[in-house]
């Protein structure tokens, strides 16, 4: 009786390393690697155009640039928090804003212009660059 359970979980045992083998093992199949005897690696991209990159911006744009006072449209003055600001544009470009505050001119409202200084006082405005003076009715 002892041989007769052995010889039948041995046989068991067998049939389930068939069975295992023919259901999972079956299923891995071998695929075979894709040869590439004709295949080129092609490097990198390079461009033959060596030009400026025009992703990096221009240093001069940032440069304040060498005006005359005698360039400037006058446009007013105004008062923000009791500061008083006279306001001009370059008559080049229009778009080109100019502020004297505190005695100073400034490109853009934050780049000071060198050499150039000024005075607003109740009647008039004045600009003074170098040896030129120029006084504006104040508006």
């Amino acid at each position: 009786m002892k041989n007769k359970k052995l010889l039948t979980a041995f046989w068991l045992i067998i049939g389930l390393f068939l069975f295992f083998q023919r259901t999972v093992l079956a299923q891995q199949q071998d695929v075979p690697e894709p040869v590439f005897m004709n295949f080129s690696i092609q490097p990198l991209y390079v461009p033959t155009y060596h030009g400026r990159d025009p992703l990096i911006p221009l240093d001069n744009l940032e440069r304040t640039p060498d005006i005359s006072i005698t360039e400037l449209d006058y446009h007013g003055v105004i008062n923000i928090g009791g500061i008083p600001m006279a306001l001009f544009t370059w008559q080049g470009n229009p778009m080109i804003e100019y502020t004297l505050k505190y005695r100073k001119l400034y490109s853009g409202g934050e780049t000071e212009v060198d050499g150039v200084i000024g005075d607003i006082s109740n009647s008039e405005v004045v600009l003074i660059q170098g040896e030129q003076k120029i006084a504006y009715p104040r508006k």
